[in-house]
């Protein structure tokens, strides 16, 4: 259907929208109602007439509300169509949210707008045009297990050591291509031109270039694809992209329809993406932009906004390029760039925190995010032991902060670098009796029982897609397993059709075993029943779904399970008809396929707690999965060099700044408290480390820090503080009063003043001999002082290694002082070179898991001889002294 707006201009409505009298009323909105209770910049951006503009939003800018604003101005203020604009983001979740605000201020007609994922977008253009490129409006969304098991399928097919080449870094190759727009017969030709997709009996008996291999895998697993009429999550932008650019007819269409383009968390989209926008706007299709004041997007290419912050650039790892954001300026034509710097969530001692540390990233254009909300509480800074210390610490001030200041649970965050981190966490909330979640584990969607049921309904809505039917094949056990699998598979490739193709025809298989044949015709029997069920009733998924859980036997084999977490297995299928259910409820034209496409496109995090939601429990997750959220009060864990920043990034100039933008992130996802611990010994690889404390800690100023322990009990022993005290070294000011217990004293709760215990006896800002400050403030150096290594602008931190920036700044492994060996003291060797005549009880040792312990007992039992030391609040331990990872003080 054709309608006219304001402007008179011609829209066509895609058939969802057809019919002016069916779309809801579009509640217009006066100017000031937009914008009036905004700030000037957040107006400015709002209000922007132009072809191309960058909202650079801060964090905590307000930068939805801005997006939101501008999309209600542009329909009220220029006169649009709600099917002329296009908003994009990464998730679900912030598209939803989107599209909720946009709800609340231009009416139910934002629920009929295009306001989605970027995989969503592309997926509805593909449902709509792909037949252009030969994909059936059917076709099925391989996740990135269905990917993966298809790699493993080609590679052992072709004779590849999947040991050696994992089918997980080879499909990370095949993806690094596609977000690089680089097709397989590019790759083939250029290292493989003798290789056809689709060859049987295929071997790689050796290969000149590791490309050779990659490239002939990615043009078997693109062919595969076809065939299976399935896409993968890259292939979702690159073919569109791929339709756009081959199908000038589909491109006028979208230009045409899609006059206003949104984009937020611009900093993410990788080049595939990048380009997807320019299609879209039709930016590089020789038109002419649009006068500025006049034509508001009407004329020429599609007005494009782009929202992000270049300091929130943490996704290379997935292929997100930064210079898509700080090149945009000199990508779009005549573009204009507008700075969100009022943070409305953290104080101000939080933000010029995170200030201080961004700014030593070189070549990112100036912003310093302020705030009105006021200084606020000092950051609490504490250095630990050793990890198992630091987490205990931790655990306590979260019990503190619940049980005397009133906060929620739900209110904290523990963040760390990685995943493996978790581990000392979770045992000390655990041990505090403390409720947590942690998030990143197995996701709902990824549980063998679900991908099971949802394998039978990708394959009853579309039959050549291979790896789903070949997966429940023998789900659950049916007697038809790798001989009948391969003997159907054998008839496909001979034929060069599909595994479901040959599986109708197998009673032209010769010599098929009777007991298989009649194996296969049940299944087979099975599968038509469910998909005559399914087609008539192809609007009621949850229906399907009972039908599948049923007749397929996934149901009741569990329910006869008497293991006890197939109980909970049951529990998630019961969920997954929940869910469809609950899709057929909010979706008014509802299918088994649209089901399918929602559960494809959930991102990683779509499983995150919403923010006005009370979970009731501590929120665990590492920082890359942090961004987006915020927290009244936030742990920041783990900062030490070679942890975080990741010691890939030491030898890496681009790396350590993505480090950086990364504690930026951290450190501003806390609303009113901060927190920054590190470890002096961390465990990495099963060996002990001793750990230099993270160069983000020293660009933050020091007097925004409260440490409640400064240094470590090792780094204070250096010093020689404390002499004659029995305890090393403590300070005066030293709080006992809980925690775990050496002998009569105790640590874990520390004084809220470090005070003059810094004083005159300080040396350098870590106050110890291994930290010792070396000239100007501007040149301090952490670690042995022999050497240093340059990182930053302004810091310099020493290793074992020299040289210049390229040097790598490695840990030391914590060696043993007796015995002339340098043997890393957590290596379990059989003999560590210490003899128990250089014990008496009473000592002082560091251990490098349970840190700093005291000698309590010792039995000579010659070269079995065993030391027993009392860890605190990891209790006695009774260790053999030949292999203990021990060192006495």
């Amino acid at each position: 259907m054709v309608v006219r707006n304001a402007h008179n201009d011609v829209t066509e409505w895609d058939g969802e929208e057809s019919g002016v009298e069916q779309e809801p009323e579009l509640i217009a909105r006066t100017a000031d109602e937009l914008v009036g209770d905004l700030n000037k910049q957040q107006s400015e951006a709002v209000q922007y007439r132009g072809a191309a503009l960058l909202i650079g939003a801060g964090a905590g800018s307000g930068k939805t509300r801005v997006l939101t604003r501008r999309i209600a101005w542009i329909l009220s203020q220029f006169g649009a169509w709600p099917s002329q604009i296009l908003a994009i983001t990464f998730t679900n979740k912030a598209a939803a949210e989107m599209r909720e605000r946009l709800t609340a201020l231009i009416g139910p007609v934002a629920q009929r707008m295009w306001v989605s994922t970027f995989h969503s977008a592309c997926v509805r253009i593909l449902r709509r045009d792909g037949k252009a490129l030969g994909l059936k409006s059917g076709f099925s969304i391989y996740d990135s297990a269905d990917s993966e098991r298809l790699v493993k399928i080609i590679a052992t097919e072709f004779n590849v050591d999947v040991k050696r080449y994992t089918p997980r870094s080879i499909l990370g190759r095949i993806s690094d291509y596609k977000n690089q727009l680089i097709g397989w017969r590019a790759q083939l030709a250029a290292y493989a031109p003798d290789f056809k997709p689709g060859s049987r009996n295929y071997r790689i008996s050796k290969f000149d270039n590791v490309e050779e291999l990659y490239a002939i895998i990615y043009a078997e697993y693109e062919h595969r694809l076809a065939m299976a009429n399935a896409v993968d999550f890259d292939d979702l932008i690159v073919r569109t992209v791929e339709l756009l650019r081959d199908h000038p007819d589909v491109a006028d269409y979208y230009r045409h329809k899609f006059r206003y383009i949104l984009v937020d968390e611009y900093q993410d989209t990788n080049h595939a993406q990048y380009v997807l926008i320019r299609e879209l706007a039709g930016v590089d299709a020789g038109e002419t932009p649009a006068p500025t004041a006049t034509a508001a997007g009407r004329q020429g290419p599609a007005w494009v906004t782009v929202v992000g912050d270049s300091d929130q650039s943490i996704y290379a790892f997935r292929g997100a390029d930064i210079r898509n954001i700080q090149d945009f300026e000199e990508d779009f034509p005549n573009a204009k760039t507008i700075l969100l710097e009022q943070n409305y969530r953290s104080t101000q001692t939080i933000l010029d925190a995170a200030n201080a540390v961004i700014s030593h990233n070189e070549g990112r254009k100036p912003k310093k995010l302020w705030t009105a909300v006021g200084k606020g509480e000092p950051i609490v800074g504490y250095a630990a032991d050793n990890a198992q210390q630091e987490a205990v610490w931790v655990a306590s001030e979260i019990a503190r902060l619940h049980a005397e200041d009133g906060v929620a649970y739900s209110d904290m965050a523990i963040m760390y670098r990685a995943n493996a981190q978790s581990r000392s966490l979770e045992e000390a909330l655990i041990n505090a009796g403390l409720p947590y979640q942690l998030i990143g584990g197995t996701k709902f969607y990824e549980r063998k029982e679900i991908k099971d049921a949802l394998a039978y309904l990708q394959a009853i809505l579309n039959p050549a897609d291979d790896v789903n039917l070949r997966r429940i094949l023998n789900v659950p056990k049916r007697g038809l397993g790798a001989r009948a699998e391969s003997i159907v598979l054998e008839y496909a490739r001979e034929r060069g059709t599909s595994f479901f193709d040959a599986l109708m025809h197998m009673e032209q298989i010769e010599d098929m075993p009777t007991r298989t044949a009649k194996g296969l015709k049940a299944f087979r029997d099975l599968m038509a029943s469910m998909s005559a069920f399914a087609r008539a009733n192809i609007n009621k998924p949850s229906d399907i779904v009972a039908e599948v859980l049923a007749k397929s036997g996934l149901l009741e084999e569990l329910q006869k399970s008497v293991d006890p977490q197939d109980q909970s297995r049951v529990e998630n299928l019961s969920q997954l008809q929940s869910t469809a259910a609950e899709y057929e409820q909010n979706t008014p034209d509802a299918t088994l396929g649209g089901f399918l496409e929602t559960t494809a496109l959930v991102a990683d995090s779509d499983q995150l707690p919403n923010g006005n939601e009370d979970s009731g429990k501590v929120t665990m997750m590492t920082l890359h999965t942090a961004k987006g959220l915020e927290y009244p009060v936030v742990f920041l864990t783990g900062l030490e060099q070679g942890t975080f920043p990741h010691s890939r990034s030491l030898e890496d100039t681009a790396e350590l700044s993505e480090e950086r933008r990364l504690a930026y992130v951290g450190i501003t996802r806390a609303k009113r408290r901060l927190y920054i611990t590190r470890a002096a010994v961390r465990a990495q690889w099963g060996q002990a480390n001793e750990m230099l404390p993270s160069q983000f800690l020293e660009e933050i100023p020091d007097e925004l820090i409260d440490w409640k322990r400064r240094e470590t009990g090792s780094e204070r022993m250096r010093t020689g503080w404390g002499d004659g005290d029995e305890f090393g070294g403590w300070d005066d000011e030293d709080d006992f009063s809980s925690g775990p217990t050496f002998g009569t004293a105790s640590y874990g709760s520390y004084g809220s003043s470090h005070g003059s215990a810094y004083g005159s006896g300080s040396t350098g800002r870590w106050g110890s001999a291994a930290h010792r400050s070396n000239g100007s403030r501007s040149g301090s150096t952490y670690g042995s002082g022999r050497s240093s290594g340059t990182y930053g602008s302004s810091s310099r931190y020493g290793s074992h290694s020299s040289g210049t920036r390229g040097g790598r700044i490695s840990t030391r492994h914590v060696t043993p002082k007796s015995g002339g060996t340098s043997m890393p003291v957590s290596s379990l060797q059989k003999d560590n070179g210490l003899n128990i005549g250089d014990f008496s009880i009473g000592d002082y040792v560091t251990h490098d898991q349970y840190g700093l312990g005291k000698v309590v007992d010792l039995q000579d039992k010659g070269r079995n001889s065993v030391i027993t030391i009392d860890f605190g609040s990891d209790g006695v331990k009774r260790l053999m002294l030949r292999v203990a990872p021990i060192e006495k003080l």
